[in-house]
């Protein structure tokens, strides 16, 4: 049995990989592609491949901490890593996690003592576009002149926001929504209700405590200014993309439906998409995404959430 017949569709991904390892030519990898498709299970899978398990020192494993970790010693952050083990099949970070230039310091020192040939060591970075600058300064030194039996794996869902430097140090594999058949063979109940071919963010979806919540927003909206005042009080203390997310793809459906894709829509998308124009739909995405991508940046929470529920049709 081959190691990457468990990873579900990216069927030129796998190609690549094996034509690579056939002919020697593998060196530092870059995987990017949509969130939840199977990066991480692939760059852990690639990994043993070459003899490098999870808990193994000859597998250096990196991912973003969250901001809230106030003492950055090694074992704090490798307690940090844990989560992802390929054991866990979902992963929920907070908005401001990142990669630190501490963890990089702390990965090009193991490197220069692990053995000089003969052993491969792969150092599997995660999520590298939540590299901090200072950090992915860092660590561009050492990526262009690695150690000797070094491979570095890289996973984004953001590559844009890489280094155009690390990327071209390294190949590129890209990873991609997954079919509806593929699908089916992830999900235990075979649906895919969001059109999302992603199923690392149906998980995600199945366990947010905010769906319910979400929902009821979105068959609430719009709402005068008073009652987006109280929705805001409700949600102050909630995982702010954890809220807004299923809100994006709640109105990410109404538009579907507006433009006739749904074959079997939920009475709420069909309410909606019947009674708002499909502009206030797309301003209703942007202004969605582009709250989802202001929550790095630390913003008060309190105004963004006003102004989201101020404004949703």
């Amino acid at each position: 049995m081959d190691a990457f017949d468990d990873i579900i569709g990216q069927e030129t991904a796998k190609r690549f990989v094996h034509t690579a390892l056939v002919k020697g030519s593998l060196y530092n990898l870059f995987v990017s592609g949509p969130r939840g498709v199977g990066k991480r299970s692939f760059a852990f899978t690639l990994a043993q491949t070459m003899g490098c398990y999870p808990g193994a020192p000859n597998l250096l494993l990196i991912g973003p901490i969250s901001s809230k970790l106030k003492e950055k010693q090694p074992d704090k952050i490798e307690d940090c890593m844990k989560q992802y083990l390929p054991e866990n099949q979902v992963i929920k970070m907070e908005d401001r996690s990142s990669i630190i230039i501490e963890q990089i310091r702390n990965l090009i020192g193991r490197l220069m003592t692990m053995p000089a040939a003969g052993t491969k060591t792969v150092a599997l970075i995660l999520e590298a576009d939540r590299m901090t600058e200072e950090a992915a300064n860092c660590f561009l030194k050492t990526l262009e002149e690695p150690p000797v039996d070094t491979v570095f794996i890289l996973t984004s869902s953001r590559p844009d926001r890489v280094l155009a430097t690390i990327r071209s140090r390294c190949q590129t594999i890209r990873f991609h929504y997954l079919k509806d058949n593929e699908i089916a063979r992830v999900m235990i109940d075979n649906r895919d209700q969001f059109m999302l071919g992603s199923p690392g963010e149906i998980m995600m979806l199945q366990l947010n405590e905010r769906m319910s919540a979400a929902e009821s927003i979105f068959a609430s909206c719009p709402l005068s200014m008073r009652q987006a005042a109280e929705t805001t009080r409700r949600h102050e203390n909630d995982n702010a993309a954890e809220l807004l997310y299923p809100l994006l793809l709640l109105y990410r459906l109404t538009y579907l439906q507006q433009l006739g894709m749904l074959a079997d829509p939920a009475a709420m998308i069909k309410n909606k998409a019947s009674r708002i124009s499909t502009a206030k739909t797309l301003n209703a995405l942007s202004l969605l995404n582009k709250s989802l991508i202001s929550l790095e940046h630390n913003p008060s929470r309190l105004l963004l959430l006003l102004d989201v529920f101020a404004h949703l049709p």
